[in-house]
């Protein structure tokens, strides 16, 4: 460095010098500059300065007992070589320095890293802050009182953001205001003669759920005390909602002593821990609500650490075991089990902490007699047990036990007296079939000779009798007919499989139609009608009831018969003939019930008893609904699967 003493550099050095991207100079040993280049001007603010000869601390007032000082002295003194990287208050820029010693002076290389060091500022302020919400979170959601989350959470922003004043506020929606409920540092707003309410301009951002930033403070800022903020120093603001639009539960008000200090990622880290307060509030909300179900049931409940040591109960185990609630919590759970049920109830419990399955038992108290029913819960901290009273259950089962071993007695006594029933039925059906025709059988036959021998011999009042007794002899045949076909569908076993009731119905109205070719009647058969049933037996019905539609309709002057199934599923059969009156619809499907005189339709009474037999035999139902000369419709429904017997 023997070129220091001329005060300049050779003409080829200096030039390379001047070329290089780096900021460099020369000292002599009383920090006199000896040469600085065009790049450390530029970067030290001394463009178009001769500054050659001057010492350093003239020139830079800032450079004295500074860190640049202390290291260029250092290397002197030691003869070694010396790099750092510090902030310069010339500058207001980090630079990367490297000093080389020489026996008359130090050479400085130099460059801004200005960027280089914000990032890792930023980087290592955003990790730091990262892990430090974090554990703020673990912390919070483990806490009981939202009150001790908020003093936490004004401790954190103060130290992460390095700021003198954090307060906290919660909304109240029946005043639409905020009340504070905390506050930290020496820069909190003081406190007002309506402290306990309060709004400002800019609230109703805030319960729009929108941050509200305020650069630097002046006395005409529109924004919570800002007067008296700034007496205490503050000169920016954050203020960030808790919660949102739709629910509103406060705002975090952080005060800093620097202008400009809430960036994007500081300001993030506000809204990061509104939002874990908000998670705390719902949490504690929850729980609250929770507790307040559990208090309400009337089962017992209990909830246990996986180590089996109670951590919460509701009213009524505490009730149960006539405690209080806190009294109970902490205590091992088998301290309220009886000795008797212990071992069951323990292992109930480590099957359901190892299975992490529900696990249900039932146990007999041996002090009060009572039965109980308890099912275990596992959930990730343990395990939560539902306890209830079965003793009604218990004592119900235990008499429907009872019922049911004297049932099978009962079921034969039962068997055997319908079986006698169906015998005299039988034997009646028979009686009627053979021993009340026989006579019947006479008195026909012998009213046909005295018709036929001594028809002469009768005036016109005789003959009409004879007449008479023949009618209703004929008549009486049919109505045994009729009556024994009534009992035989009562006995007749049903077999039941898919029936195409569109051609049924088409194959008893062609049979109506050969018996009486000379009527015109309009047929309306909706087509791809199935039904579950008994062929034999269904077709029976629906003879019957087409057969009743075709009767009836032989006055009408347009006689129309119409079968189909309506939306709600019921099939029909609906004719405009002469209908009915409602008022006698609970005689229509009796035994020998007529609505109509004999001489005017024919019939025995029995075709739709015959029907609502046939119907409820298959587990459906039949109504009817008419009027007197404006038609009936009869409504059926058949099983869709078949009914147990």
């Amino acid at each position: 460095m023997g070129a220091a003493k001329s005060h300049t550099l050779p003409v080829d050095l200096g030039e390379v010098l001047e070329r290089i991207t780096d900021g460099f100079f020369v000292l002599d040993r009383e920090m006199r500059i000896r040469f600085m280049n065009g790049e450390a001007k530029r970067l030290l603010g001394a463009v178009g300065r001769d500054v050659v000869g001057m010492k350093v601390r003239e020139l830079f007032p800032t450079f004295a007992n500074s860190v640049f000082e202390e290291q260029y002295q250092k290397a002197l003194d030691t003869g070694a070589p010396t790099s750092f990287v510090e902030y310069s208050l010339t500058s207001y820029l980090w630079f990367d320095v490297k000093a080389f010693p020489a026996p008359d002076g130090i050479s400085v290389y130099f460059r801004d890293v200005t960027e280089r060091v914000e990032a890792e500022r930023v980087l290592t302020e955003r990790n730091n802050q990262q892990a430090a919400l974090i554990e703020f979170g673990r912390l919070a959601l483990s806490q009981a009182s939202l009150l001790r989350v908020s003093e936490d959470a004004l401790e954190l922003l103060c130290t992460y953001l390095d700021v003198p004043a954090a307060e906290m506020y919660r909304y109240r929606p029946s005043l639409d205001r905020y009340e504070r409920v905390g506050e930290l540092g020496e820069g909190v707003a003081p406190a007002r003669p309506d402290e306990e309410t309060l709004d400002f301009a800019g609230s109703a951002q805030i319960r729009r759920a929108e941050a509200i930033v305020v650069d630097r403070l002046s006395d005409d800022s529109p924004f919570l005390d800002a007067h008296a903020r700034m007496a205490k120093g503050i000169l920016s603001v954050a203020c960030v909602p808790i919660g949102t639009e739709i629910e509103p539960i406060g705002m975090i008000v952080v005060g800093s002593a620097r202008a400009h200090d809430f960036d994007e990622s500081r300001l993030r880290f506000v809204e990061s821990v509104a939002t874990t307060i908000a998670e705390v509030f719902h949490s504690t909300r929850a729980t609250a609500q929770t507790r307040e179900i559990l208090d309400s049931i009337t089962d017992a409940f209990v909830a246990v650490d996986k180590s089996l040591r109670i951590i919460y109960v509701n009213e009524r185990l505490a009730q149960f075991y006539r405690s209080k609630k806190d009294a109970l919590i902490g205590r091992p759970m088998m301290d309220f089990v009886e000795p008797s049920s212990e071992s069951m109830v323990r292992a109930a419990f480590e099957e359901a902490l190892a299975s992490r399955k529900p696990v249900t038992l039932e146990l007999r108290s041996g002090v009060n007699g009572r039965w109980y029913d308890m099912r275990i819960y596992p959930f990730a901290d343990g395990l939560a047990g539902y306890i209830r009273d079965i003793t009604t259950r218990i004592n119900n089962e235990r008499e429907i036990h009872e019922l049911n071993a004297t049932l099978e007695q009962r079921v034969a006594e039962r068997t055997t007296q319908l079986e006698a029933a169906n015998r005299e039925l039988e034997s009646f059906a028979y009686s009627v079939s053979h021993d009340l025709r026989a006579p019947l059988r006479a008195i026909d036959g012998f009213s046909q000779v005295l018709e036929e021998d001594y028809y002469d011999l009768l005036d016109e009042t005789g003959r009409g009798y004879l007449g008479r007794v023949r009618s209703a002899a004929k008549r009486m045949a049919e109505l045994i007919d009729a009556l024994l076909r009534l009992a035989k569908i009562a006995r007749a076993p049903i077999h039941f499989e898919k029936i195409d009731l569109g051609e049924m119905v088409s194959g008893i109205v062609s049979e109506l139609s050969v018996a009486e070719p000379e009527r015109h009647v309009s047929i309306a058969i909706e087509p791809n009608l199935t039904g579950l049933g008994d062929p034999a037996l269904v077709r029976a019905a629906l003879g019957n009831l087409l057969g009743n539609a075709w009767k009836f309709t032989r006055k009408s002057e347009n006689p129309t018969i119409a079968f189909g199934r309506d939306p709600s599923g019921e099939f029909f059969v609906r004719d405009n003939g002469a209908g009915f009156d409602m008022a006698y619809a609970n005689k229509l499907f009796g035994a020998f019930q007529r609505l109509h005189a004999a001489d005017e339709f024919e019939g025995t009474g029995i075709g739709l008893a015959t029907v609502a037999r046939i119907i409820h035999r298959h587990g459906g139902t039949l109504r009817a609904e008419g009027s007197v000369g404006r038609g009936a419709t009869f409504w059926f429904t058949l099983p869709m699967e078949v009914p147990q017997q």
